[in-house]
């Protein structure tokens, strides 16, 4: 049976979630805007419940939170917010390089339809947004800025608390995509942004579910009715539940994880000549290692792994892709580093014994077309 450690693309849903999930089914058949009977607000109910959950678990008492059908149309419908907040005027966004390519993809569709002014930031050698460059663009007027929390490749944790600071009292609107991040890490100063986006499929929730946190304009509002139709209340109840067991169960799975983590990372450099760490150089997720092999090309590490071991050698969205991964680009790794990429994610499931094999089969795969002489 392979082993997964692919947790940064999605993870598997939790038994106790996939149970909450079917018992929602069953209890709530009603549409949540039949509002003509009792069982149709006992659904609406039941989505206004799964909110305050939500919210709760992230530390707070209340906000508004739009429920969706996963995190890239939770940020497609962000930029339909600023953009319908602007109304008149070209609105003006900029946004870190190492965004995940749903949003930098939507974004680049809405500058070509002339609909906003974009404005790339470049980051520093980790994947993190340059608090230089998110200062010389307030300078320069925005209206919107896109960080991520968490960064989706390599894993390493922005500097909210830094990035709220340069906000604060400019009148700038803040979108961050949490979905990495969120029942991973403290989102305490995240959560002071104007939107932030979550996603089931990263928390071992319902993978079609996502949330948008923040009041949105009456005009996002609607499109987000007209687009995704009605809201679904038994994935709404299951990822509100997902969220509540992270809040409970987060910092036990975390330590674990990083333990986990820094004992492969710890076999991996020791039997791979020349291995780098990418991100290293400042705090990433407990469960995310990404590397880079000097020997053999990425996508050649998977395929080797096959059947055996489940990794990848970037973004799930842009699995098979010919380009370069972004992420790293913009990092100014060299093309080597680039090409020999291997994403690892690890997950609360991920056992002692899976790691200490993945290590035995991840050491060959890595050395693979290394000359002799430096073969470990």
């Amino acid at each position: 049976m392979s082993i997964y450690l692919d947790n940064m693309a999605a993870t598997p849903i939790d038994v106790r979630v996939a149970d909450h999930h079917r018992a929602a089914m069953m209890a709530h058949s009603a549409n949540a805007h039949s509002t003509e009977h009792s069982v149709g607000v006992a659904v609406r109910e039941a989505i206004e419940q799964a909110s305050a959950d939500i919210v709760g678990a992230l530390g707070e008492e209340s906000r508004p939170l739009c429920f969706t059908p996963g995190a890239s149309a939770a940020l497609w419908l962000a930029i339909e917010d600023v953009i319908a907040r602007t109304a008149g005027t070209m609105p003006r966004i900029a946004a870190s390089a190492t965004e995940h390519p749903a949003l930098l993809g939507a974004l680049a569709q809405a500058e070509r339809d002339g609909r906003i002014s974009l404005s790339l930031l470049p980051v520093d050698g980790n994947g993190l947004p340059r608090l230089d460059a998110i200062d010389a663009a307030l300078g320069r007027g925005i209206d919107l800025l896109c960080t991520m929390a968490a960064n989706n490749e390599v894993g390493t944790l922005t500097d909210m608390a830094a990035i709220r600071a340069l906000l604060r009292g400019k009148g700038v609107s803040h979108l961050v995509d949490a979905s990495q991040a969120a029942g991973k890490v403290d989102l305490a100063d995240a959560m002071e942004a104007d939107l932030i986006i979550i996603s089931g499929a990263k928390v071992y929730g319902p993978r079609r579910t996502g949330a948008l946190i923040g009041a949105l304009h009456s005009t996002a509002e609607r499109r987000a009715h007209d687009l995704f139709g009605s809201p679904d209340a038994p994935g709404a109840m299951a990822l509100a539940f997902a969220m509540q067991l992270r809040a409970r169960e987060r910092d036990e799975d975390e330590a674990r994880l990083q333990l986990q983590r820094d004992w492969l990372q710890a076999r991996l450099v020791d039997g791979v000549p020349g291995l780098v760490v990418n991100g290293i150089g400042a705090e990433r997720l407990a469960g995310c290692l990404h590397i880079s092999s000097p020997h053999i090309p990425g996508d050649a590490v998977v395929s080797r792994l096959w059947g055996e071991l489940a990794v990848s050698t970037g973004a799930a969205c842009q699995s098979g892709a010919q380009t370069p991964s972004h992420v790293l680009t913009a990092m100014g790794l060299p093309e080597w580093a680039r090409d020999g990429a291997v994403r690892i994610g690890l997950g609360r499931f991920t056992t002692d014994d899976e790691i200490e094999r993945a290590a035995a089969l991840l050491v060959p795969a890595l050395n693979a077309l290394a000359p002799a002489r430096r073969v470990a």
